[in-house]
């Protein structure tokens, strides 16, 4: 029997490979003796070939999982040749897991990986086949509510909203964070405060990134940057209103008399804005923040393509 788990979203496809690997030893292998783990990025064909026909031990089946074949193009006809060559003589169960990166290699039946070639066509026609793509933002929110359920974790609609806007779509962190909160709280209810408090922004980690990418003219790093967040689902007027924030402290860290207690702002993040500040002049600050007023308004007022003008923002800059 052979099953394809495969997405983009790396949580969700190792979540269920957790669940077929636990229901595979409590029904077919108790002792857990009979796993193996495979990685395909550097698996010869006689190696699977042997895992694949050789006999359990002391068990009915053994499972076969094979991580990210998919990269190694030098096996994969020679592979499919084999399965269909020898399904009849395979007794074990095959498991074949790939973790796809980046948005831009989105998997579905209706757009498949032409670079991935015959053995993906052939795992995509067989029966037990499972895609997980990162989650949209509009669906956000009803994963977090079915997770903080299943979980007996109190969880404010606020606190959802503030959770979505801090982490994004990345559920590896979103389970980190709500087990941190769930243990903060003591089984309390968890609101949009204790989120702020507690939880660590990975688009705070980018605007000082992008910041750095805009000073040292690194074009293809505050692209990449702004991309991520949009793919997150984080809104262009959030993304842009961070990102003034941002400058608008680099120019007050100018003053000589500037301070964290004067901001009032952590004194090691104001350590950081003031090392980021010797990037730019008073001067070139004043006019960035001039261009991204303008923007800002041009956004509001109804502009068609603001992921486009930020994108001009940014190729300016660089």
């Amino acid at each position: 029997m052979i099953f394809t788990i495969l997405g983009t979203d790396h949580y969700q496809v190792s979540q269920k490979l957790k669940e077929l690997k636990s229901g595979f030893i409590q029904k077919k292998d108790k002792a857990g003796l009979n796993v193996v783990n495979l990685d395909g990025e550097i698996l010869s064909l006689a190696q699977f070939q042997q895992e694949t026909l050789t006999t359990p031990f002391l068990s009915e089946k053994k499972m076969i999982v094979v991580t990210n074949i998919l990269n190694n193009k030098k096996i994969v006809k020679e592979v499919v040749g084999f399965l269909k060559d020898n399904l009849t003589r395979i007794d074990n169960n095959i498991c074949f897991v790939d973790f796809i990166d980046g948005e831009k290699n989105k998997v579905d039946r209706k757009n498949k990986l032409i670079l991935t070639g015959e053995l993906f066509k052939y795992l995509m026609g067989q029966k037990y086949v499972w895609e997980f793509n990162l989650i949209k933002k509009r669906d956000l929110n009803n994963w977090l509510k079915k997770y903080a359920e299943q979980n007996t974790i109190k969880l404010e609609a606020s606190a959802i909203s503030e959770l979505t806007i801090k982490v994004g779509n990345d559920l590896w962190q979103l389970t980190s964070e709500l087990d941190k909160l769930s243990a903060y709280k003591n089984g309390g209810p968890i609101t949009a405060e204790d989120v702020k408090l507690i939880v660590v922004s990975k688009f705070d980690d980018n605007i000082f990134g992008l910041v750095d990418a805009l000073g040292n003219q690194d074009k293809k790093t505050a692209l990449r940057l702004i991309t991520q967040q949009l793919n997150f689902g984080t809104h262009v007027l959030m993304i842009l209103s961070m990102i003034m924030r941002q400058f608008k402290l680099l120019l007050k860290t100018k003053d000589d008399k500037s301070s964290a207690l004067k901001l009032k702002i952590n004194p090691f993040i104001f350590g950081k804005i003031k090392n980021q500040g010797k990037n730019f002049t008073p001067q070139q600050l004043i006019i960035i923040i001039n261009e991204l007023l303008e923007l800002e308004k041009k956004i509001k007022s109804g502009e068609k393509n603001p992921e486009l003008l930020l994108n001009l923002f940014i190729t300016k800059n660089c």
